[in-house]
């Protein structure tokens, strides 16, 4: 699968960061592969763009979840 491939290129780069934030970009890795599917089926020059717009994805629906708790508690 093309993601794990560019998931593989990115372990230097996690070795490099503190011990601390491993976890974090661990996370971000985590949901990439959630739409591995999706980005997958579509047109792209890099491995790195379909994965990037899953994060993308993954992201705003975070987001859209935050806004809409906020909007509840601000209607309390």
């Amino acid at each position: 699968m093309a993601e794990t491939r560019e998931i593989e290129e990115w372990k230097p780069f996690r070795r490099a960061l503190p011990r601390r934030e491993r976890a974090a970009f661990d996370e971000l890795l985590r949901a990439a592969k959630l739409y591995a599917s999706a980005s997958s089926a579509a047109v792209r020059t890099s491995r790195f763009e379909g994965m990037f717009i899953a994060l993308l994805f993954h992201h705003q629906k975070m987001l859209a979840e935050i806004e809409e708790v906020v909007a509840g508690l601000k209607r309390q």
